[in-house]
């Protein structure tokens, strides 16, 4: 199958096995498929990323757009390349040492010094835009060809020929459910050969911990004020979740399904627990009557006039959320019931 130059691929088969998927996975992280650069990966771990970004079309297909597959993957790369300073390709005497997405990043501190010492979620707006549509322009061409060839067309396709207006991949459904179902191994594995890789062509010298940089390369957003205070006026949430009691001091807002295993900040899936209830849940799961209970409450939440409640809600599905909350619970993170 073409690589990294093929401009159309359509999904090749609508219900692939467990095993042919996890094949074709343990492929791309092994030293068979062949690699430059760590593209491959990268473009994995945004696909991974925008799981819940994705919105399922008439035919049951879910979409990710061209500028959020391409946002992560250029905020999960902006730590590496910038604050690290990790390399990501190969050596090679006939071209630049630097991948393309590396100079683009380069040349835009080069431009603004200021750049340097920011995350990529704080970078001006305009800015971010800007050199998200150059990631997005030069990996596009080249890596989710290269990825989909890998895939075997068991995943997702894309029409990035001249002219086309399909600016997203389409997902399967059953791929699309393996995704989420095995998130966590698929984001170890991928993770882990990255790392390899990324030892191969770097000195020891920005080696160091290397896998924890990968993990923290999209950091978590930290401030969750307007969360906490659309819980507060809208849902009157005035009491903990978990334990009931009223809130004597700041009340913490709780990722419910854990954020390490969602890795978004979703309305449906915030609570509100004092810092007692906050601190033993921690990065756990929860028993099945709390999930019920935030169902019912999410159910509520639909019929809240409120332009950020409704934009929220948007991609909301019951059966949706708790096929994740499965996952979640299959994953292996601890479960944690409160007495």
């Amino acid at each position: 199958m073409a690589g990294w130059n093929q401009k159309l691929g359509d999904i090749l088969s609508l219900r692939p096995s467990d095993d042919e998927l996890w094949s074709r996975f343990n492929f791309v992280f092994s030293d068979a498929s062949m690699k430059r650069n760590t593209y491959k990966f990268g473009l994995v771990k945004a696909i991974l990323d925008n799981l819940l970004n994705s919105k399922q079309d008439l035919i049951g297909m879910y979409r990710i757009s061209f500028p959020d597959l391409f946002g992560k993957f250029a905020e999960n790369y902006w730590n590496l390349v910038v604050k690290y300073g990790l390399r990501q390709m190969r050596k090679n005497s006939n071209q630049s040492d630097y991948s393309a997405l590396e100079q683009i990043f380069m040349k835009a501190v080069e431009d603004n010094p200021v750049l340097g010492k920011l995350q990529f979620s704080s970078i001006d707006e305009n800015k971010k835009k800007e050199i998200i549509g150059e990631v997005s322009k030069q990996c596009r061409k080249n890596v989710i060809g290269a990825l989909y060839g890998d895939l075997l067309g068991l995943v997702y396709g894309f029409d990035i020929q001249s002219g086309s207006k399909k600016e997203y991949i389409w997902i399967s459904p059953i791929a699309y459910d393996f995704m989420f179902h095995y998130k966590g191994e698929l984001e170890k594995l991928n993770y882990y050969s990255w790392a390899r890789f990324l030892e191969k062509i770097n000195n020891d010298s920005v080696l160091l911990r290397v896998i924890d940089k990968l993990e923290s390369a999209t950091p978590q957003r930290s401030n969750l004020d307007v969360f906490r205070e659309i819980l507060r006026e809208e849902f009157e949430e005035n009491t903990c979740f978990f334990c009931g009691s009223k809130f004597e001091r700041v009340a913490h807002v709780d990722h419910f399904i854990p954020w390490s295993f969602v890795k978004e900040d979703r309305l449906w899936n915030f609570v509100l627990a004092c810092s007692t209830c906050n601190t033993k849940k921690n990065n756990k799961i929860v028993s099945d009557r709390f999930f019920n209970k935030l169902v019912e409450r999410n159910r509520r939440a639909l019929g809240i006039n409120n332009s950020f409640v409704k934009e929220q809600f948007d991609n909301y599905q019951p059966e949706f959320y708790r096929r994740i909350w499965m996952y979640a619970k299959m994953s292996g993170l601890k479960v944690y019931d409160f007495k």
